[in-house]
């Protein structure tokens, strides 16, 4: 969940990608960054500390692409 103009919000991620060194990456697709996105992601990059904090949930990081082809650019920052 995150909180946008004082109403808590249901956040859903658009892909969870197990990389082969176990990562689990948290990637969202966006047309455009606006404050609603940003605050989604702020939420987000505080769960994936939490989470990796905790341990015992694996390792989880997060990232966001706003055009197909950063894609594999992304990924590849993320792989092992």
């Amino acid at each position: 969940h995150y909180l946008w103009k004082g109403s808590r919000r249901r956040f859903v991620p658009d892909f969870l990608v197990r990389m082969r060194d176990g990562l689990t990456l948290v990637l969202e697709v966006k047309g455009v960054d606006d404050e609603q996105n940003r605050a989604k992601r702020a939420a987000l990059a505080a769960w994936v500390t939490g989470v990796n904090q905790r341990g015992g949930f694996g390792r989880w990081a997060s990232d966001v692409v706003f055009e197909p082809a950063q894609t594999e650019d992304v990924l590849g920052r993320h792989a092992g």
